[in-house]
Protein backbone atom coordinates (compact mmCIF):
# COMPACT_ATOMS: atom_id res chain seq x y z
CA UNK A 1 0.00 0.00 0.00
CA UNK A 2 1.49 3.55 -0.75
CA UNK A 3 2.03 5.77 2.02
CA UNK A 4 0.95 9.27 1.82
CA UNK A 5 4.11 11.70 3.09
CA UNK A 6 3.07 14.24 5.80
CA UNK A 7 2.67 17.64 3.57
CA UNK A 8 3.56 20.09 6.81
CA UNK A 9 4.96 19.92 10.44
CA UNK A 10 4.31 23.23 11.59
CA UNK A 11 6.00 23.85 15.22
CA UNK A 12 4.54 26.25 18.06
CA UNK A 13 6.76 27.05 20.90
CA UNK A 14 4.07 26.88 24.03
CA UNK A 15 6.93 27.52 26.83
CA UNK A 16 9.57 29.89 27.30
CA UNK A 17 12.44 27.98 28.82
CA UNK A 18 15.26 29.04 30.78
CA UNK A 19 18.06 27.71 32.57
CA UNK A 20 16.33 26.15 35.38
CA UNK A 21 13.44 24.91 33.69
CA UNK A 22 12.56 22.34 31.04
CA UNK A 23 11.86 23.32 27.40
CA UNK A 24 8.45 22.33 25.84
CA UNK A 25 7.19 22.61 22.40
CA UNK A 26 3.97 21.43 20.84
CA UNK A 27 4.18 20.03 17.12
CA UNK A 28 1.49 20.03 14.73
CA UNK A 29 1.30 18.76 11.35
CA UNK A 30 -1.29 17.77 8.84
CA UNK A 31 -2.81 14.89 8.45
CA UNK A 32 -2.21 12.09 6.01
CA UNK A 33 -4.77 11.07 3.83
CA UNK A 34 -3.96 7.33 3.48
CA UNK A 35 -7.14 5.10 4.39
CA UNK A 36 -4.50 2.32 6.22
CA UNK A 37 -2.71 4.86 8.19
CA UNK A 38 -1.65 3.41 11.35
CA UNK A 39 0.05 6.21 13.05
CA UNK A 40 2.43 9.23 13.26
CA UNK A 41 6.37 8.67 14.24
CA UNK A 42 8.34 11.85 15.82
CA UNK A 43 12.26 12.20 15.16
CA UNK A 44 14.25 14.84 16.43
CA UNK A 45 17.75 15.22 17.79
CA UNK A 46 19.70 17.89 19.24
CA UNK A 47 22.39 20.85 17.49
CA UNK A 48 22.28 19.08 14.19
CA UNK A 49 20.24 18.58 10.42
CA UNK A 50 21.80 15.62 9.23
CA UNK A 51 19.46 12.94 8.87
CA UNK A 52 18.67 10.54 10.18
CA UNK A 53 17.28 12.20 13.05
CA UNK A 54 19.19 9.67 15.75
CA UNK A 55 19.82 11.15 19.12
CA UNK A 56 22.48 10.13 21.75
CA UNK A 57 19.80 9.73 24.66
CA UNK A 58 16.23 10.48 25.64
CA UNK A 59 16.51 13.76 25.56
CA UNK A 60 17.84 13.93 22.02
CA UNK A 61 15.09 11.22 20.44
CA UNK A 62 16.93 8.18 20.64
CA UNK A 63 14.34 6.20 19.43
CA UNK A 64 11.08 7.79 17.82
CA UNK A 65 7.87 8.78 19.57
CA UNK A 66 5.08 7.53 17.98
CA UNK A 67 1.69 9.35 17.70
CA UNK A 68 -1.28 6.43 17.17
CA UNK A 69 -4.19 9.07 16.60
CA UNK A 70 -3.93 13.24 16.19
CA UNK A 71 -1.53 15.41 14.24
CA UNK A 72 -0.30 17.18 17.26
CA UNK A 73 2.26 16.10 20.10
CA UNK A 74 4.07 18.22 23.01
CA UNK A 75 7.75 16.71 23.93
CA UNK A 76 9.24 18.33 27.32
CA UNK A 77 12.39 17.67 28.83
CA UNK A 78 14.57 19.84 26.43
CA UNK A 79 17.63 21.47 27.54
CA UNK A 80 16.73 24.75 26.05
CA UNK A 81 20.88 25.41 25.75
CA UNK A 82 20.78 22.92 22.66
CA UNK A 83 19.27 23.69 19.45
CA UNK A 84 16.61 20.93 18.14
CA UNK A 85 15.54 19.93 14.86
CA UNK A 86 12.21 17.61 14.28
CA UNK A 87 10.38 15.68 11.70
CA UNK A 88 7.36 13.61 11.62
CA UNK A 89 6.21 10.56 9.21
CA UNK A 90 3.20 8.50 8.66
CA UNK A 91 2.78 4.33 8.92
CA UNK A 92 0.46 2.45 7.75
CA UNK A 93 -0.96 -1.22 9.41
CA UNK A 94 1.82 -2.81 7.07
CA UNK A 95 4.70 -1.33 8.78
CA UNK A 96 5.56 1.05 5.56
CA UNK A 97 6.84 4.62 6.69
CA UNK A 98 6.95 7.80 4.64
CA UNK A 99 10.00 9.80 4.66
CA UNK A 100 10.75 12.46 6.64
CA UNK A 101 8.14 15.91 6.51
CA UNK A 102 9.92 19.43 6.41
CA UNK A 103 12.38 20.02 8.95
CA UNK A 104 11.46 22.27 12.06
CA UNK A 105 14.36 23.65 14.21
CA UNK A 106 13.73 25.07 17.49
CA UNK A 107 17.00 27.47 18.64
CA UNK A 108 18.22 27.36 21.62
CA UNK A 109 17.21 29.65 24.10
CA UNK A 110 19.79 30.42 26.40
CA UNK A 111 20.72 33.84 26.86
CA UNK A 112 24.54 35.31 26.99
CA UNK A 113 25.38 36.31 30.38
CA UNK A 114 26.44 39.98 30.33
CA UNK A 115 28.17 41.87 32.82
CA UNK A 116 29.61 45.75 33.20
CA UNK A 117 32.52 45.29 35.29
CA UNK A 118 34.18 49.05 35.15
CA UNK A 119 32.89 51.96 36.22
CA UNK A 120 30.96 50.68 39.69
CA UNK A 121 27.72 51.06 39.69
CA UNK A 122 27.57 54.85 41.35
CA UNK A 123 30.70 55.96 40.76
CA UNK A 124 31.05 59.40 39.72
CA UNK A 125 32.58 60.12 36.12
CA UNK A 126 34.20 63.26 34.24
CA UNK A 127 36.71 63.28 31.16
CA UNK A 128 36.92 59.82 29.09
CA UNK A 129 35.33 57.10 31.04
CA UNK A 130 36.57 53.30 30.06
CA UNK A 131 33.47 51.39 30.33
CA UNK A 132 34.67 47.27 30.31
CA UNK A 133 31.82 44.45 30.00
CA UNK A 134 32.17 40.97 30.22
CA UNK A 135 30.25 38.83 28.11
CA UNK A 136 29.78 34.91 28.00
CA UNK A 137 27.12 32.00 26.46
CA UNK A 138 26.70 29.00 25.92
CA UNK A 139 27.14 28.90 22.66
CA UNK A 140 28.99 32.24 21.56
CA UNK A 141 28.81 35.53 21.88
CA UNK A 142 28.39 37.36 18.51
CA UNK A 143 28.05 40.89 19.83
CA UNK A 144 28.10 43.21 22.45
CA UNK A 145 26.18 46.64 22.70
CA UNK A 146 27.29 49.58 24.94
CA UNK A 147 24.11 52.16 25.25
CA UNK A 148 23.67 55.04 27.14
CA UNK A 149 20.24 56.19 28.21
CA UNK A 150 18.89 54.88 25.72
CA UNK A 151 21.90 55.88 22.76
CA UNK A 152 24.41 53.11 21.03
CA UNK A 153 27.44 54.07 22.08
CA UNK A 154 29.56 51.46 20.65
CA UNK A 155 29.61 48.35 19.57
CA UNK A 156 31.95 45.29 19.76
CA UNK A 157 32.39 41.42 18.25
CA UNK A 158 35.23 40.68 19.93
CA UNK A 159 36.22 40.20 23.44
CA UNK A 160 37.27 42.20 25.59
CA UNK A 161 34.63 44.91 25.44
CA UNK A 162 35.39 47.81 25.95
CA UNK A 163 34.47 51.09 24.98
CA UNK A 164 35.27 54.83 25.75
CA UNK A 165 32.85 56.82 26.43
CA UNK A 166 33.45 60.93 26.80
CA UNK A 167 31.86 62.72 29.63
CA UNK A 168 33.39 65.96 29.13
CA UNK A 169 30.74 67.65 27.13
CA UNK A 170 27.39 66.54 29.11
CA UNK A 171 25.84 68.08 31.75
CA UNK A 172 26.23 66.80 35.59
CA UNK A 173 23.90 64.08 36.68
CA UNK A 174 22.69 61.00 36.46
CA UNK A 175 22.89 58.23 33.79
CA UNK A 176 22.08 54.95 32.75
CA UNK A 177 24.57 52.43 31.34
CA UNK A 178 23.19 49.43 29.24
CA UNK A 179 24.97 46.59 27.75
CA UNK A 180 23.92 43.72 25.68
CA UNK A 181 25.06 40.82 24.28
CA UNK A 182 23.51 38.66 21.51
CA UNK A 183 24.39 35.00 20.24
CA UNK A 184 23.55 33.70 16.92
CA UNK A 185 20.55 32.66 18.29
CA UNK A 186 19.32 36.06 18.41
CA UNK A 187 19.47 35.76 22.28
CA UNK A 188 19.94 39.27 24.21
CA UNK A 189 21.33 39.42 27.49
CA UNK A 190 21.21 42.74 29.24
CA UNK A 191 23.08 44.45 32.27
CA UNK A 192 22.19 47.68 33.79
CA UNK A 193 23.56 50.38 35.95
CA UNK A 194 23.28 53.83 37.01
CA UNK A 195 26.59 56.16 37.06
CA UNK A 196 27.27 60.05 37.50
CA UNK A 197 29.10 62.41 35.48
CA UNK A 198 30.48 65.30 37.07
CA UNK A 199 30.58 67.27 34.09
CA UNK A 200 33.85 69.24 33.10
CA UNK A 201 35.49 71.15 35.34
CA UNK A 202 39.00 71.43 33.77
CA UNK A 203 39.71 75.34 32.71
CA UNK A 204 41.62 75.97 29.67
CA UNK A 205 45.46 76.69 29.83
CA UNK A 206 46.08 80.01 28.17
CA UNK A 207 49.18 81.40 27.49
CA UNK A 208 50.41 85.17 25.97
CA UNK A 209 53.94 84.92 24.18
CA UNK A 210 54.07 88.78 22.91
CA UNK A 211 54.65 91.31 23.79
CA UNK A 212 56.23 90.62 27.24
CA UNK A 213 55.05 91.49 30.74
CA UNK A 214 56.02 94.80 31.43
CA UNK A 215 57.77 95.73 28.18
CA UNK A 216 57.02 99.50 26.40
CA UNK A 217 55.08 99.21 23.58
CA UNK A 218 54.24 101.94 21.07
CA UNK A 219 52.81 101.94 17.50
CA UNK A 220 51.29 98.58 16.36
CA UNK A 221 51.78 95.88 18.30
CA UNK A 222 51.52 92.19 17.32
CA UNK A 223 49.65 90.62 20.58
CA UNK A 224 50.25 86.87 19.85
CA UNK A 225 48.00 84.05 22.58
CA UNK A 226 46.91 80.17 22.78
CA UNK A 227 45.01 78.21 24.83
CA UNK A 228 44.71 74.01 25.48
CA UNK A 229 41.91 72.35 27.26
CA UNK A 230 41.15 68.78 27.81
CA UNK A 231 38.47 68.76 25.37
CA UNK A 232 38.41 71.86 23.46
CA UNK A 233 38.54 75.81 23.29
CA UNK A 234 35.23 76.72 22.35
CA UNK A 235 36.07 80.67 22.09
CA UNK A 236 39.25 83.12 22.24
CA UNK A 237 38.46 86.70 23.81
CA UNK A 238 41.55 89.54 24.33
CA UNK A 239 40.37 92.60 26.67
CA UNK A 240 42.68 95.60 26.80
CA UNK A 241 42.20 97.17 30.63
CA UNK A 242 38.18 96.18 30.57
CA UNK A 243 37.64 96.48 26.97
CA UNK A 244 37.92 93.74 24.83
CA UNK A 245 39.20 94.11 21.37
CA UNK A 246 39.20 90.91 20.04
CA UNK A 247 37.10 87.82 19.83
CA UNK A 248 36.55 84.63 17.64
CA UNK A 249 35.81 80.63 18.24
CA UNK A 250 39.52 79.33 17.77
CA UNK A 251 42.66 78.54 19.80
CA UNK A 252 44.59 80.99 19.32
CA UNK A 253 45.15 85.09 18.83
CA UNK A 254 47.43 86.80 16.49
CA UNK A 255 45.88 90.73 16.65
CA UNK A 256 47.81 93.23 15.37
CA UNK A 257 46.89 96.13 18.46
CA UNK A 258 47.23 99.87 17.71
CA UNK A 259 48.55 101.17 20.70
CA UNK A 260 48.11 104.75 19.44
CA UNK A 261 43.91 104.27 19.83
CA UNK A 262 45.22 103.03 23.33
CA UNK A 263 46.38 105.90 24.77
CA UNK A 264 49.72 106.84 26.91
CA UNK A 265 50.46 104.69 29.75
CA UNK A 266 50.05 100.95 31.57
CA UNK A 267 47.74 98.52 30.29
CA UNK A 268 46.83 95.45 30.79
CA UNK A 269 46.16 93.25 28.46
CA UNK A 270 43.75 89.92 29.49
CA UNK A 271 42.99 87.27 27.00
CA UNK A 272 40.30 84.65 28.32
CA UNK A 273 39.81 81.29 26.73
CA UNK A 274 36.27 79.15 27.61
CA UNK A 275 35.33 76.14 26.96
CA UNK A 276 31.73 74.17 25.99
CA UNK A 277 30.93 73.69 29.36
CA UNK A 278 31.88 77.37 30.07
CA UNK A 279 34.70 77.20 32.12
CA UNK A 280 37.37 79.98 31.61
CA UNK A 281 41.20 80.12 31.96
CA UNK A 282 43.03 83.64 31.28
CA UNK A 283 46.36 85.24 31.62
CA UNK A 284 47.50 88.54 31.68
CA UNK A 285 50.64 90.83 30.85
CA UNK A 286 50.98 94.72 31.54
CA UNK A 287 52.66 97.01 29.17
CA UNK A 288 53.56 101.07 28.95
CA UNK A 289 51.99 102.61 25.89
CA UNK A 290 54.59 105.23 24.75
CA UNK A 291 52.93 108.06 22.51
CA UNK A 292 55.92 107.83 20.19
CA UNK A 293 56.27 110.92 17.36
CA UNK A 294 60.86 110.19 17.54
CA UNK A 295 61.79 108.93 13.79
CA UNK A 296 64.60 105.95 13.87
CA UNK A 297 68.15 107.48 13.30
CA UNK A 298 69.84 106.01 10.60
CA UNK A 299 73.81 106.18 9.59
CA UNK A 300 75.00 104.74 6.19
CA UNK A 301 78.34 102.83 7.16
CA UNK A 302 79.39 102.26 3.41
CA UNK A 303 79.95 102.80 0.80
CA UNK A 304 82.46 105.26 2.87
CA UNK A 305 83.84 107.10 -0.07
CA UNK A 306 81.41 108.39 -3.17
CA UNK A 307 83.13 107.42 -6.06
CA UNK A 308 82.99 103.79 -6.25
CA UNK A 309 85.74 101.60 -7.68
CA UNK A 310 83.17 98.99 -9.57
CA UNK A 311 80.08 97.83 -10.63
CA UNK A 312 79.50 96.46 -7.50
CA UNK A 313 77.78 98.89 -4.82
CA UNK A 314 77.97 97.94 -1.30
CA UNK A 315 75.49 99.59 1.21
CA UNK A 316 75.73 98.79 4.98
CA UNK A 317 73.44 100.71 7.34
CA UNK A 318 72.07 100.77 11.01
CA UNK A 319 69.54 102.97 12.58
CA UNK A 320 68.86 103.57 16.30
CA UNK A 321 65.29 104.51 17.75
CA UNK A 322 64.14 105.99 21.62
CA UNK A 323 61.62 102.83 21.49
CA UNK A 324 62.58 99.52 18.86
CA UNK A 325 63.32 100.26 15.61
CA UNK A 326 60.60 97.68 13.53
CA UNK A 327 61.96 97.91 9.35
CA UNK A 328 64.73 99.18 7.23
CA UNK A 329 65.10 99.71 3.43
CA UNK A 330 67.26 100.21 1.21
CA UNK A 331 66.73 101.91 -2.11
CA UNK A 332 69.40 102.85 -5.21
CA UNK A 333 67.74 105.38 -7.78
CA UNK A 334 64.22 104.91 -6.00
CA UNK A 335 64.15 100.93 -6.95
CA UNK A 336 63.99 98.81 -3.41
CA UNK A 337 66.60 96.91 -3.02
CA UNK A 338 66.27 95.14 0.17
CA UNK A 339 64.44 95.18 3.20
CA UNK A 340 64.44 93.63 6.64
CA UNK A 341 63.12 93.95 9.98
CA UNK A 342 65.56 94.46 11.91
CA UNK A 343 68.28 97.91 13.22
CA UNK A 344 70.88 96.99 10.97
CA UNK A 345 70.81 96.59 7.11
CA UNK A 346 73.35 95.19 4.06
CA UNK A 347 72.98 94.99 0.90
CA UNK A 348 74.53 95.07 -2.75
CA UNK A 349 73.47 96.56 -5.87
CA UNK A 350 75.14 96.16 -9.92
CA UNK A 351 75.46 99.97 -10.53
CA UNK A 352 76.34 101.49 -14.34
CA UNK A 353 78.81 104.50 -15.21
CA UNK A 354 77.48 107.79 -14.03
CA UNK A 355 75.73 109.16 -10.73
CA UNK A 356 73.60 107.03 -8.58
CA UNK A 357 71.32 108.45 -5.38
CA UNK A 358 71.48 105.62 -2.42
CA UNK A 359 68.58 106.10 -0.13
CA UNK A 360 68.12 104.01 3.85
CA UNK A 361 64.87 104.74 5.22
CA UNK A 362 64.02 103.03 8.96
CA UNK A 363 60.24 103.15 10.07
CA UNK A 364 59.48 102.23 13.99
CA UNK A 365 56.46 100.57 15.26
CA UNK A 366 54.61 103.90 15.78
CA UNK A 367 55.15 104.30 11.55
CA UNK A 368 57.56 107.43 12.37
CA UNK A 369 60.12 107.25 9.74
CA UNK A 370 63.65 108.13 9.36
CA UNK A 371 65.75 108.80 5.84
CA UNK A 372 69.54 108.84 4.99
CA UNK A 373 70.62 109.52 1.72
CA UNK A 374 74.02 109.85 -0.51
CA UNK A 375 75.06 110.65 -4.01
CA UNK A 376 77.69 108.31 -5.37
CA UNK A 377 79.09 108.10 -8.81
CA UNK A 378 81.57 106.04 -10.98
Amino acid sequence: MKVKHVLRAVMLLLSLPCAAFPATVTLQWDPSTDPDLAGYRIYYQANSSAQPFVGSGAVEGSTPLGVSTGTTASISGLDPGNSYYFAVTAYNSSGAESVYSNVVQVQEMVQPVVTITSPAPDSTLSGTASVAVSASDNVAVTNVELYVNGTLQGASSTAPYTFSWSTASLSPGQYTLTAKAYDAAGNVGTSEEVVYVAGDSVVPSVAISAPGNNSQVSGTVTVTASATDNVGVSGFALYDNSTLIFAANQSTISYNWNTATAGSGSHTLVAIASDAAGNAGSASVTVNVVSDTTPPSVTIISPASTKLSNANLKIAASALDNVAVARMEVYVDGSLVLGTNSGSISATAKVGAGTHVVAVNAYDSAGNKGSRSMTVYR
